[in-house]
């Protein structure tokens, strides 16, 4: 059974986190803005007070695996980040982890054919979208949350 709610999608990088929002029946995702990173503090509050906000009821983090499938320094950081923010959130929400590989060329596409101009900040957005679409339709084929749990 799925959750019902809204889902924020993370594309977590190492200067910032793009972030995108679906509507409130999770059909739809939108880009909604960019992190600029800081403390690892910083940028866990920013999110939490997000997903209070618009009352989100998973949040998505995008798990950079090298295309071989195996992980490296980026998915680690992902994963310590994925975790700090579970721990500060509560059970209240659902954090997963989904494979983000080809995201950023994915969100490029994307950006250009919606005519936006294509900066870092809209870069990071658009993959953030990607990440939570790729989510969402896992979610609608198969009736369950996509990724794995934190």
């Amino acid at each position: 059974m799925l959750i019902s709610g809204r889902r924020l999608g993370l594309d977590y990088g190492d200067a910032r986190i793009g972030v995108s929002i679906s509507d409130a029946t999770a059909m739809l995702a939108s880009p909604l803005m960019t992190i600029k990173k800081a403390e690892l503090a910083n940028h866990v509050d920013e999110v939490c007070s997000l997903v209070r906000h618009h009352d989100v009821a998973v949040v998505y983090i995008g798990l950079p695996l090298h295309l071989s499938g195996n992980e490296g320094e980026s998915a680690l950081k992902a994963r310590k980040f994925a975790d700090v923010l579970q721990r500060k959130i509560g059970d209240q929400v659902q954090i997963r982890l989904v494979d983000e590989r080809l995201t950023t060329t994915s969100a490029q596409r994307q950006a250009r054919e919606s005519g936006n101009r294509l900066s870092k900040e809209n870069v990071d957005q658009w993959a953030a979208v990607a990440i939570l679409e790729n989510a969402l339709h896992k979610e609608r084929s198969s009736g369950e949350l996509a990724g794995v749990a934190v």
